[in-house]
């Protein structure tokens, strides 16, 4: 089952700051990582390499071995927002506005470096709500300096730039349904994983525009090819 997203959880969070002979150069990367709908904002991240008993969760974000084995200089970072569907705390907000609050964070957080390298690593939803952040901060640079144009490296794992046809909305809300509150069940908010939705083909439509410009982002897809789980992305036990 999901762990909770707390108000804790939501905003971005150092995972690991840049070394302190890298930590004023202007050169040196920022990686932010975005969890999808439905997921934990730390937990998308992590591996339970313990036992039933005594789970041990390893981050490849900040884990020293994995990802600052390679990005060394790199601050790292996660961003979290709320993102269950389905329970009492369900997410009663768009792509767009989480959109908004990411570029906010960041301009919060790069106040003294706005120019410095971003990669994004982003899973399912979180790459919809990247593309979006992106293209606000590439459509209004006076309000968001430097994001659009310093970012350098987009990662995305399994984001349905199409729409989600491999997985069953009816399956999941189904199953959402048996074991929460027809209240308690944000539909709105898988709509824009459907095959065809306007906001989606928009979104996905003005990037590729963009891409076609000038722009130093390297880019990589990855999916899988495996089914889901739909009873226990809901939290059902059985």
């Amino acid at each position: 089952m999901v762990r909770p997203v707390t108000d804790d959880d939501i905003g971005l969070k150092v995972l690991r700051e840049a070394p302190a002979e890298a930590a004023q150069a202007i050169d040196h990367p920022s990686i932010v990582a975005v969890h999808g709908i439905g997921a934990h904002p730390d937990d998308t991240w992590c591996k339970n390499v313990g036992m039933a008993g005594s789970p041990r969760r390893v981050n490849w974000l900040s884990e020293q071995e994995m990802l600052p084995a390679v990005a060394s200089n790199a601050r790292i970072m996660r961003y979290g927002y709320q993102s269950q569907w389905f329970g009492k705390e369900a997410m009663r907000q768009k792509a767009s506005a989480v959109a908004q609050r990411l570029l906010l964070a960041l301009q919060r957080r790069r106040k003294e470096y706005p120019f410095r390298p971003l990669i994004f690593i982003s899973h399912c939803f979180g790459g919809l709500v990247v593309l979006k952040a992106l293209l606000d901060a590439q459509h209004d640079k006076e309000e968001w300096p430097g994001i659009f144009d310093s970012t350098t490296g987009l990662l995305f794992f399994g984001t349905p730039f199409r729409g989600a046809e491999g997985m069953s909305q009816m399956e999941m809300l189904e199953a959402a349904r048996r074991e929460y509150h027809e209240d308690e069940v944000q539909t709105d908010v898988l709509k824009i994983l459907e095959p065809g939705n306007e906001f989606l083909q928009e979104i996905v439509d003005q990037f590729g525009r963009m891409r076609r410009q000038a722009n130093k982002a390297e880019v990589a897809c990855f999916y899988k090819l495996k089914s889901s789980n739909v009873g226990k992305i809901v939290g059902k036990k059985d």
